[in-house]
């Protein structure tokens, strides 16, 4: 696993100097994987982990900055986009615009740590889809980013100082991404934002938006659009796996993790694939008989591993990482020792993923998908029949849909995607007030109000897939190969009504694959659902969870409430309360987060 501490100051200042020399010595010494990829004037950055094709350093000459990752060629749709290099001339643009030229001509995953063009401070530029984490901070008079707050922690460059609105917050939204974290002090940088520091001041902005990149161009053509498609998705899956040797593919026996199969095993140039189901004792969660059909298709082996019940608590199944925010923390899952032979035995390189594919292929039934195709074409033969295709997906008459589709020409029709949240059962009144609803927002889907409303809706999806990064494993890289820039970029290009058309959800992706997948998969309706296996595991959990957090931080400080809480809690709601599920899991992440970095601000005030 790859980590990366980059420290900025001016160069003039000598006590600075001699401290940043302290901190040099001190991280090169704490082991020997870190290791110093840059030294010049007012920068240092360290890297902890080998390079490899899959994650590699390039330098901007002369030592101005560097690139952290794995970058691929914007114009190139061959199978070796993969490891562009950085010619002078690039590395040239890329200083001038501030990074803005590996946004614009490259792709990939990737951090931008760079010197600005006049003074001290660092500039900082994350990858349009957020793979590689990014956080920034101050110690003393040091400006420093890093990919993991615990390291900053070790070294005692940061203070365990909560923040509590942050905290709120993430229990009104678990899955928010925001700039704010949990600690005073400490900010994420977001994907596809540039920031620059200097002396503890931030300037940020984005140099990648999706409403830009929507605006750029449409694709209203059934046939160019599933062209592209199918083009662009194989495109960025082969790409990927020409970083590797050996891939464990997550095989889920669903529609997306079958398309992502099916591009790799129809490379010219790809690497050894060993597919892995994970299933439930219960119907709803096993889904292998979609998974066999997928591995004999692509004629790869599949590992079948059950999802046992686990014998631990809820808190002994969390990962015991410090992170930055509860978002980050992550439930260690049954089936990891199993995974860590599999990668063990078999020499894994990488595990990958269909993650991605319900939220840029139109997977969501929504009035909103002929209200689109008006707002672009106005009345006509066509817009009657994307309005019985509409009613046919969502379920819903067709008078019901037209008159969403009239509603949606009215001013102030703008739907807000965050209006689809429901507030947890177990806040306290605090913490339900609206005041909150501002701290959870995006920038990007603030910027969106003029797109129809299945596109902001897209956009708040694409902001939802940086999720899938938070939990990295400690083995092997985690690759998800649908979310990718060129992928991300083409569905906000594609309207909703040719993404989804007939009463399919996801309809384009379907047909460009069809013949490539098997035709079970492709026609499937159903998906695979878990819901019943977490609802056991807090019914077996409820005393814990009773004693855990009744009396715990969360409802001391007021941030959840106790009588509330307690009814939740009792067996009849747990057994039938799948609506729980979710609320409590984020309670338990919040209050070990929680517990994590208070011990250590008690130990620190002692």
């Amino acid at each position: 696993m790859h980590r990366y501490i980059a420290f900025a100051w001016d160069q003039d200042d000598l006590e600075t100097h001699t401290l940043v020399e302290a901190l040099d010595r001190r991280l090169l010494s704490a082991d020997p994987g870190w290791q110093r990829v840059l030294r010049a004037d007012g920068l240092h950055v360290y890297l902890f982990g080998r390079l490899s094709r899959a994650f590699q350093l390039y330098r901007l000459t002369p030592e101005r900055g560097v690139v952290l990752g794995m970058l691929m060629a914007q114009d190139s749709t061959s199978e070796g986009a993969a490891n562009a290099p950085l010619k002078e001339a690039d590395t040239q643009r890329i200083w001038k615009s501030k990074g803005q030229h590996l946004v614009d001509r490259f792709w990939g995953r990737y951090v931008l740590l760079m010197k600005p063009d006049i003074g001290p401070g660092l500039i900082a530029l994350r990858d349009p889809t957020g793979a590689i984490p990014c956080f920034a901070a101050r110690f003393q008079e040091i400006d420093l980013v890093c990919s993991h707050i615990d390291d900053c922690d070790e070294l005692e460059l940061i203070s365990p100082d909560i923040n509590w609105h942050h905290l709120a917050a993430y229990l009104r939204f678990d899955n928010m991404i925001t700039a704010h974290t949990g600690l005073r002090g400490v900010r994420q940088v977001q994907a596809g934002e540039r920031i620059a520091l200097n002396r503890g001041r931030i300037d940020a902005e984005y140099c990648w938006n999706p409403n830009e990149v929507y605006g750029a161009r449409t694709i209203d053509d059934h046939q160019e659009a599933m062209r592209e498609l199918r083009k662009v998705v194989q495109w960025s899956v082969v790409a990927w796996a020409g970083c590797y040797e050996s891939i464990l593919h997550e095989l889920s026996g669903g529609l997306d993790s079958a398309v992502v199969l099916a591009c790799l095993s129809r490379a010219h140039k790809s690497a050894k694939v060993l597919c892995e189901n994970h299933y439930t004792e219960k119907v709803e969660g096993d889904e292998r008989v979609f998974a066999r059909q997928a591995a004999k298709a692509a004629g790869v082996k599949l590992v079948e591993t059950p999802i046992t019940f686990p014998d631990r608590t809820l808190e002994a199944m969390l990962d015991q990482t410090k992170v930055a925010s509860p978002t980050l923390v992550s439930f260690v899952p049954a089936t990891r020792l199993r995974r860590e032979e599999i990668v063990k035995h078999h020499g894994i390189e990488a595990v990958f993923s269909g993650q991605g594919g319900d939220h840029f292929f139109q997977s969501i039934p929504t009035r909103q998908i002929a209200a689109e195709y008006f707002q672009r074409h106005g009345i006509s033969k066509e817009l009657f029949d994307v309005i019985s295709d509409t009613s046919l997906f969502v379920r819903r008459s067709f008078w019901s849909v037209l008159g969403a589709v009239i509603a949606s020409g009215l001013p102030g029709s703008s739907v807000d995607p965050y209006r689809i949240l429901r507030i947890s059962p177990l806040l306290s009144d605090a913490v339900r007030n609206d005041s909150y609803s501002k701290t959870i927002r995006h920038p990007w889907v603030d910027s969106a109000v003029d797109m129809p409303a299945c596109k902001r809706r897209q956009v708040f999806d694409i902001i939802d897939t940086q999720n899938f990064y938070r939990t990295p494993d400690q083995a092997v890289d985690v690759v998800h190969p649908l979310i990718s820039q060129p992928v991300i970029e083409l569905c906000l290009q594609i309207p909703s009504y040719i993404l989804t058309y007939g009463g399919r959800d996801r309809a384009l992706i379907r047909d460009a694959f069809k013949g490539l997948v098997p035709a079970a998969i492709i026609d499937r309706r159903s998906k695979g659902a878990t819901t019943g296996y977490f609802n056991n595991v807090l019914v077996q959990n409820a005393a814990f969870l009773r004693e855990y957090l009744l009396g715990g931080l969360l409802a001391a400080q007021g941030l959840i409430d106790k009588d509330r809480t307690e009814a939740a809690l009792s067996e009849s709601a747990l057994v039938r309360g799948a609506t729980l599920i979710f609320p409590m899991l984020d309670a338990v992440r919040a209050e070990f987060w929680l517990r994590r970095w208070s011990d250590q601000s008690r130990r620190a005030a002692a």
